[in-house]
């Protein structure tokens, strides 16, 4: 099994570093994956390090020293497993959370599913939340860049939520292709049927199908973000916006001057925080995972 870098560091697992302030601790199973989304480091053709997902660094440890550390943290609000689609991932992930349900830790598992029935087995295991991932929104790039029917997809989505409501989440990552319509409309049609959604910027990983296409911009991160934080509360929806010809968001139909900075932090199960998972320390991060001030973007011709 392997850690992401930060929840090893966290734990003291790993001695160098910076030490960040986590709640959430990340750990993966499985490596090179059976499918073959062309924006991932596990991809089936991938040429990425196994070591990596996203642009984390993953090493691997021994569960049992794994588990003694959580158990000696205090602080550890949840646990969020990485499931990649090889051969042995599934056994290794329930083995692992059975002999951490005594914990009383709850767990999420981000798995790429095929079936109500495949839900089914997870919760039956003991997870709180089951992460379903759409990443790409847009229905020709879905794919063409993940594979599979985008409409299918939404269809499964749709089923899970009514059987395990409340219970479910899906990420999406902005900067694929999509307008900034197509992701807000997403985000208010999985808000419509009790699903959260976890938000990524794009990251170009080396050895990837997409690994020279661009990250998106920092104000169309921000407009989205704060898209997804009015609706997921219920502060607006998505009917009253306005765009543009192109699809960029121009207006919420919200006063501005009464959104907190939360709206710009990592979002996704509860208590995710996700560190570095987007960008790389030092510049602006496209989702803060701790204390954060007003984030600054531009939206229509003004800056906010």
């Amino acid at each position: 099994m392997r850690l992401s870098y930060g929840s090893a560091r966290f734990l003291g697992l790993i001695k160098t570093g910076p030490l960040l302030k986590m709640k959430t601790i990340y750990l993966m199973f499985g490596e090179k994956c059976v499918f073959d989304c062309a924006y991932c480091a596990q991809a089936r053709t991938s040429k990425a390090s196994e070591r990596m997902l996203s642009r984390v660094i993953w090493p691997k440890f021994q569960q049992g020293k794994v588990i003694s550390a959580i158990e000696r943290s205090s602080e550890v609000k949840r646990i969020c497993l990485q499931v990649v689609s090889s051969k042995t991932a599934k056994d290794e992930s329930f083995d692992f959370i059975e002999n951490v349900r005594n914990l009383n830790i709850p767990i999420s598992a981000s798995v790429r599913v095929l079936s109500v029935k495949d839900c089914i087995s997870w919760f039956e295991r003991g997870v709180e939340r089951l992460g379903i991932a759409t990443d790409v929104v847009n229905e020709r790039l879905y794919k063409l860049y993940r594979g599979g029917d985008f409409q299918s997809h939404v269809s499964l989505l749709k089923k899970v939520a009514e059987r395990f409501p409340h219970r479910i989440t899906t990420h999406a990552i902005v900067g694929m292709g999509e307008s900034e319509r197509q992701m807000t409309e997403f985000i208010q049609n999985m808000h419509d049927i009790g699903v959260k959604v976890g938000l990524f910027a794009f990251t170009p990983i080396k050895g990837t199908k997409l690994e020279k296409h661009p990250k998106p911009s920092i104000n169309t991160y921000r407009r989205v973000q704060l898209a997804r934080f009015l609706i997921e509360n219920d502060w607006a929806n998505v009917s009253n916006f306005k765009f543009s010809e192109s699809g960029e968001i121009l207006d919420y139909g919200f006063e501005l001057e009464k959104i907190p900075n939360e709206a710009f932090m990592t979002s996704g199960c509860p208590n995710c925080t996700r560190p570095y998972y987007n960008e790389n320390p030092g510049k602006e991060p496209y989702n803060f995972f701790s204390k954060v001030e007003r984030a600054n973007f531009v939206i229509g011709n003004r800056k906010v």
